[in-house]
């Protein structure tokens, strides 16, 4: 493997970007959360508004820092403004994320490691959906493995990496709050290497850390330090996630449920033995300890991240969702990644990492391939507005109203691509046409007129005099002045 490296780390470079980018336009899960990014985008471009803040998130009071946003304008406007520009970022961040596995398992244990590591982040589902996930959070994986990088450089004494430390800490703030309880590892690092930081040092780690945390001082600095209040009074008051022994057993079930997901997607273990698996994975440290693979400090300074990950949900009430506790999942990968590299040391190790790997790729990629896809997304909701518009127009309507037949929280997604359209919008009333949007279609089979995948359109049924829709018409535009949930100017 060693002899081949490059063609090796190519090839795994070209799967992930297979996996990353197959059929992206037509799975691009489109909602909330896409809507609202480009809506805060549209702001500083159009609207010229400088923002030191993202989106509001789902703790009261704190929001996303501002960077996924700025980085998203090129690509906007690149575009056109049309969001599917954001799907170039994205895909970048993945394949970098597979490539930084490589230099850095490389770097910290063997090349072998880094190809198996990078291989593993190329393929596995769960990874491959979280990176084609369009949100703010989605770098946490390449802010992850960096960080990896970095606290175990730091327990081996290699101090140098403090600017990195400041650099990752300060993005947290823009990447996702939830990997703020993975800096508990710190500390720890500090004390297993039993050496301190110079002056320099910590100036030089200060220094990276304001520069990264620049938009969060400003904007903390001119609001009297709302976030900061925010956070004290979000980790101190009751949201009804508990707390205690029965979070962490809670907290404990669905860090295991992930990883099982994570290795075994889309089959699971039974739910009676779904711990048995991650169990299994963390037995390797005896293995890799032996082997002088992975030093017993290393592995204390890896099991006070998970500590502290784990630790911090179980003090704090807030509901918790699966996606915080996906900063641990490097560990599990490290550890398999880090066995198989011994393995493939004489032949016939070689030969069985080479059929689990092998293994693996043909029933993600089979799954992958054939996976079933509800297609109610990006394309069919803009293809929805596309027709409304073009109705409208071809009908000389100075306005319309729209009207949902769906479940709360799947309205969303249209009015961004309405504003792309220049299409004025009120609410909906026997005084102007509505059109009916159905989510799913099969809500209202025997009316849907159009369908678009899984949409149904129900157009206009009832048409007032055109007076009257003119009347109505004169009312602002209700697409660029009602509320968005999340969006704050």
């Amino acid at each position: 493997m060693k002899k081949n490296t490059l063609i090796i780390l190519t090839a795994i470079l070209l799967i992930s970007l297979f996996f990353r980018t197959y059929q992206i336009v037509e799975r691009y899960g489109w909602g909330h959360d896409g809507e609202l990014f480009s809506w805060i985008v549209k702001d500083m471009v159009v609207n010229h508004h400088p923002r030191l803040i993202g989106q509001l998130t789902s703790a009261p009071g704190i929001f996303i820092g501002p960077l996924f946003y700025y980085i998203l304008i090129p690509f906007f406007l690149l575009f056109k403004m049309d969001p599917a520009g954001a799907l170039i970022p994205i895909t970048i961040f993945g394949i970098l994320t597979t490539l930084s596995y490589f230099l850095i398992f490389s770097k910290l244990f063997n090349k072998n490691a880094g190809l198996i590591a990078s291989f593993l982040h190329a393929i596995l589902l769960g990874w491959v959906g979280f990176d084609r996930w369009v949100v703010p959070s989605t770098p946490a994986n390449l802010w992850m493995v960096w960080y990896f990088y970095t606290i175990i450089q730091l327990t081996r004494g290699n101090l140098y990496v403090l600017p990195l430390l400041g650099i990752l800490t300060g993005l947290v703030w823009h990447i996702h709050i939830a990997l703020l309880p993975t800096l508990f590892a710190v500390p720890f690092a500090f004390w297993i290497s039993k050496r301190l930081p110079s002056w320099r040092e910590f100036l030089l780690f200060l220094f990276s850390l304001i520069i990264t945390s620049l938009p969060l001082l400003a904007f903390e600095l001119k609001h009297n330090f709302i976030q900061t209040q925010a956070l004290i009074v979000n980790f101190s008051t009751g949201h009804g996630g508990g707390i205690g022994l029965p979070k962490l057993i809670y907290l404990l079930e669905m860090a295991s449920k992930n990883i099982n997901n994570l290795f075994l997607s889309p089959y699971a273990l039974p739910e009676e033995t779904r711990t048995i698996f991650p169990l299994a994975i963390l037995s390797l440290t005896v293995f890799l300890v032996k082997k002088k693979v992975l030093g017993k400090k290393e592995l204390i300074v890896l099991s006070s991240l998970t500590a502290g990950v784990i630790g911090f949900f179980t003090l704090a009430s807030s509901l918790v969702s699966e996606y915080y506790l996906y900063s641990i999942e490097i560990i599990f990968v490290a550890l398999v990644a880090l066995t198989l590299s011994i393995l493939v040391k004489n032949k016939l190790g070689l030969y069985l990492v080479v059929f689990i790997l092998g293994s693996l790729f043909i029933k993600n990629s089979y799954y992958f391939l054939t996976d079933y896809i509800y297609k109610k997304g990006y394309q069919e909701r803009k293809n929805v507005v596309e027709f409304i518009t073009n109705d409208a127009k071809s009908k000389g309507f100075p306005c319309i109203g729209i009207s949902y037949i769906t479940t709360p929280g799947e309205n969303t997604g249209f009015r961004y691509f309405f504003y792309l359209k220049n299409q004025h919008l009120v609410h909906p009333s026997v005084d102007v046409p509505v059109y009916n949007i159905v989510i799913p279609d099969e809500l209202s089979l025997n009316e849907v007129k159009y369908k678009f995948g899984h949409i149904g359109l129900i157009p206009p049924t009832a048409i007032p005099p055109k007076e009257i829709i003119q009347k109505s018409c004169q009312t602002p535009n209700t697409n660029l002045t009602d509320p968005m949930l999340g969006f704050v100017n």
